[in-house]
């Protein structure tokens, strides 16, 4: 962990969560002893759900991409909803 340790990332990912619209969006805060903080998000409408870590500095998608700085939770959360927003187009089997 870097500044802040898990308690800085805690408190990011508290600020995301209350960024994000509670009624487009659903959130869990999931911190154990031993595991990374994250904030589990998921779509109201299209289902699609992703955990956004924080360590102090930035907030990081799944697979370890940067998001935002973690000073900037709104920045996040308009990235993290567009993300979460797209909806696949239909497969096509021609």
């Amino acid at each position: 962990m870097t500044p802040g340790g898990s308690a800085g990332a805690v408190a990011a990912l508290e600020r995301l969560a209350t960024a994000l619209d509670a009624g487009e969006f659903a959130t869990v805060l999931v911190a154990g002893a031993g595991r990374r903080p994250r904030l589990s998000v998921t779509s109201r409408e299209t289902q699609a759900a992703e955990d956004i870590y924080a360590d102090g500095l930035a907030y990081w998608w799944s697979w370890a991409e940067r998001i935002s700085a973690a000073a900037d939770p709104l920045t996040a959360a308009h990235r993290v909803a567009t993300m979460l927003r797209a909806v696949p187009g239909p497969a096509h089997d021609w």
